[in-house]
């Protein structure tokens, strides 16, 4: 069995000199940990560039790599939102002791099943909360479909805040 990488990605959000908010994702391995000035421990994912560099990012942000990539070649992270080719939009994320797709109400697949499949990253729940509200999944048993509600997303996160 091959090993995947074990790597994070965490939101950094600053402000530049106009003044707006920018927001840039950082890849690499978290670490809580405290800094001068800092009232406790605090969400980092550091990189190896030229040497160790780490970055204070938003703790909600964290998402560890599933160590499946789209069919694009791009890498699929917790809270990504996916859609597989049989149209359904879900919610990776992490659910006792592996990763799973979460299609609201309870419906869950395991993410390695869903894997084999050629499968589309879509934005994350981050950025593109909208895609979680709009999307559709059939009902159980039923022709009819539903509005996912974004409170059924919500994930645990493992690592803390």
């Amino acid at each position: 069995m091959a090993e995947r990488e074990i790597k994070y990605r965490g939101l950094k959000t600053f402000q530049i000199f106009s003044g707006e908010m920018k927001s840039v994702w950082i890849y690499g391995f978290y670490l809580k940990r405290g800094t001068y000035g800092d009232p406790g421990p605090q969400a980092h994912i550091f990189v190896y560039e030229n040497g160790y560099e780490g970055y204070r990012v938003d703790a909600k942000t964290i998402g560890q790599f599933t160590g499946l990539v789209d069919s694009t070649g791009k890498e699929i992270y917790e809270d990504d939102i996916i859609s597989p080719e049989d149209g359904r939009i879900g919610l990776v994320e992490f659910h006792n002791g592996s990763f799973v797709v979460n299609y609201g109400n309870e419906l869950r697949q395991a993410l390695y099943d869903v894997g084999s499949w050629k499968v589309t990253i879509l934005g994350n729940r981050f950025e593109n909360p909208e895609l979680l509200i709009s999307s559709t999944i059939p009902k159980k048993n039923e022709s009819e479909e539903q509005e996912i509600a974004i409170q059924e997303f919500e994930p645990n996160f493992i690592a803390g805040e």
